[in-house]
């Protein structure tokens, strides 16, 4: 059973325009189907708790550490929850890529399998179906391994935006992962990246929900300690591309009932708040 989770949230936002350099993206509000306005983050941190996570970790930059306690501060005493409880911060100096996220992370998840959920994306679920972070978890519980990847298809004009695999079924929505590329163009797509049993001209994409074993701690770490600028960024793709070197059967993604959206630039965080007003808050 994955306990803890990590949600990354220390990005500069850079897409989301001028409020992004005041507010962090993960803030943005979002209104949902019974009125009630929660942001990004909020339903993030709602879609691990309903995986079954106790404690979830957020990577925040210092200057916005005490706007997000004030606010799970706030929603706690409005709601009568105990989110706030739930919750560490790992203060990021500055933003230095997704892996490093994880490496940062590291004392807090004490070398347990973690659920990582992107803090730009929001999460609905399929009709009659557990929330996509829940069935990610529950799909590494039962499968176990390196990595559970949560997946879902996109079409051509979506994939040079995306990280994309290819998988080879094994059952139940599970793939084992062959092979994994960050933001293909489409004639390689094509080439390299097409799974069986899709829809034709269909890939599978990173949904922004990750469930990792303490495997990928070395991978991470790894590029950490390499030689690079200052202004590259340690890059999650390129640990997950070192996971699957290293356990290349263990290392598997599962097509979610449901979709990942990702919130992070104005015409999806447009397409995340209607998807979302369909969709009643909880937790």
């Amino acid at each position: 059973m994955i306990r803890k989770a990590l949600i990354p949230m220390a990005g500069f936002g850079t897409r989301m325009g001028p409020l992004a350099r005041v507010v962090p993206k993960a803030m943005f509000p979002l209104v949902s189907a019974d009125g009630q306005v929660r942001p990004v983050i909020h339903w993030i941190v709602s879609e691990a708790l309903a995986a079954g996570v106790e404690q979830v970790a957020l990577t925040v930059n210092p200057a916005h550490v005490e706007l997000v306690r004030r606010y799970f501060a706030a929603a706690d005493e409005a709601a009568g929850s105990d989110l706030a409880q739930r919750l560490e911060y790992v203060i990021i100096p500055r933003p230095e890529g997704l892996g490093a996220a994880v490496a940062y992370g590291e004392t807090f998840l004490g070398g347990e399998p973690f659920l990582l959920l992107l803090g730009d994306y929001v999460y609905v679920r399929a009709a009659g179906r557990p929330t996509c972070a829940a069935q990610v978890a529950s799909a590494f519980a039962e499968w176990g391994g390196a990595a559970m990847i949560g997946m879902q298809p996109v079409g051509p004009d979506e994939v040079s935006r995306c990280g994309v695999a290819r998988g080879e079924p094994v059952g139940n929505g599970v793939y084992r992962c062959t092979r994994l590329i960050e933001k293909p163009d489409l004639d390689t797509a094509r080439r390299e990246l097409v799974t069986p049993g899709l829809a034709p001209h269909q890939f599978l994409a990173h949904a922004g929900i990750y469930a990792f074993s303490p495997e990928i701690f070395p991978c991470v770490a790894e590029l950490m300690s390499a030689d690079r600028p200052d202004s590259e960024e340690v890059e999650l793709t390129d640990a997950q591309a070192m996971l699957l070197a290293r356990h290349p059967d263990e290392y598997r993604l599962l097509r979610i009932a449901g979709r990942g959206l990702d919130a992070g630039n104005p015409a999806a965080y447009l397409a995340a708040q209607a998807a979302v007003r369909e969709t009643p808050a909880s937790g």
